[in-house]
């Protein structure tokens, strides 16, 4: 019986590697006739085929060709553009009912994964921003329109298209309503009384009304204080995101050659660009994990290269990460990854060596510049010592007279 079972699993693992191979013949799997290579699907980027080349030297030789993603003519990309300018009104209401009736907001698309279309948005009003958010406090009841504008790009072709859209105000609740109505009949009795006092309804909608005055002369400063309290709480607020954000752009700065010069060195042993950055943020966890502290631009590596993991385009995963740093050098070196990465890296290193060099010439400034900015601040103090030193001085002689 045990040898019996033993020849089953023979078979069927002698039939599984002859099955194996027909579907790798099938699907070109080490095909003599490999000289033509299939692109990649829009969005998808370059594509690497190991290829072995024979005549190329005196023995066959093993070499990575990378191919780029499909793109489209520009008939295609025409055609292709006005069927998503029909799409997108739909697409992006979000939760709204239509383009026509906008309250709340907008779900405004950046990428297309199914055409590799990029999508930037652009609005000519304050009622709506780039990102999708609607203000409608305030709007006119009969709305306000805005003027969407969404510029299409896979690349290497653009298309602009614009969608009116009108705003209305927040839906109101039904207290809300009831007040406003209330407001509303106030303000037509406001306009028919015109003598020394103004009567307010006793009854509306059937109930029974009594008033009394909020504000009384003991009391007339609770909401003025109030309101300082508010406004200190608003400035307080904005002062400290301020002050987060300069010290995120600092160690942004502080941080950048360290993160080029990281690059350079796994680009210079021969890894790829995206293999360079892993390598970058491996190290980063490795040195959280042992008690490190967290940086801001690695942290944007490590979502830079989720976004990768999770079948973003890496060209598209290196331009946000640029931009979500928001800095001049990292949207720089965006950029420099992403020429290369399509145009390969022959000359990659040598760039990264000057951007390296570059960098470091930028921290030494900015360490300069820092310094100069601690010796200004500690101007105050100085004064104030020297303000005391002459009152101490002057004292006596002025007590004399």
């Amino acid at each position: 019986m045990e040898k019996n079972r033993r020849r089953k699993l023979q078979f069927i693992c002698i039939a599984a590697g002859f099955v194996l191979y027909g579907a790798a013949l099938a699907a070109g799997i080490g095909r003599e006739d490999a000289g033509v290579l299939k692109r990649g699907l829009h969005g998808e980027g370059t594509t690497v085929y190991p290829v072995a080349v024979r005549g190329l030297l005196e023995e066959e030789t093993k070499v990575e060709i990378p191919v780029s993603e499909q793109s489209y003519s520009e008939e295609e990309a025409e055609e292709l553009f006005d069927r998503i300018q029909r799409e997108l009104p739909e697409e992006i209401l979000g939760e709204n009912e239509s383009l026509a009736a906008v309250r709340t907001d907008l779900n405004l698309i950046s990428y297309l994964d199914e055409y590799g279309v990029e999508i930037s948005w652009r609005t000519d009003g304050e009622r709506i921003d780039s990102f999708g958010t609607v203000y409608g406090e305030g709007a006119s009841p009969e709305g306000e329109e805005v003027w969407l504008e969404a510029e299409l790009s896979d690349g290497s072709h653009q298309a602009v298209y614009e969608f009116p859209v009108t705003v209305l105000p927040p839906a109101r609740t039904a207290e809300e309503q009831v007040v406003e109505r209330f407001l509303e009949e106030v303000r037509e009795a406001d306009e028919t009384q015109r003598g020394e006092n103004f009567t307010l309804p006793e009854q509306f909608e059937g109930r029974e009304l009594a008033y009394r005055e909020t504000e009384g002369q003991p009391l007339w400063a609770l909401p003025f204080f109030g309101i300082l309290a508010a406004v200190f709480l608003e400035t307080e607020e904005k002062e400290q995101k301020k002050r987060a954000r300069e010290r995120r752009e600092r160690e942004l700065l502080r941080d950048y050659p360290e993160v080029v010069s990281k690059l350079a060195v796994f680009l210079g042993a021969g890894l790829t660009v995206r293999g360079a950055w892993e390598q970058v943020v491996e190290s980063y966890e490795r040195n959280r994990r042992e008690g490190g502290r967290e940086r801001f631009a690695y942290e944007e590596m490590r979502q830079a290269l989720e976004q990768m993991e999770k079948k973003v385009p890496e060209g598209k995963a290196y331009q946000e990460f640029g931009r979500s740093c928001g800095l001049q050098p990292y949207l720089k070196l965006a950029g420099l990854l992403e020429q290369n990465r399509r145009e390969g890296t022959k000359n990659l290193r040598g760039m990264m060596g000057l951007e390296m060099a570059s960098a470091f010439e930028e921290r030494k400034n900015l360490a300069r510049k820092q310094g100069e900015e601690a010796g200004t601040k500690l101007l105050l103090p100085l004064f104030l010592m020297l303000g005391v030193v002459m009152a101490m001085v002057m004292a006596p002689a002025l007590l004399s007279f």
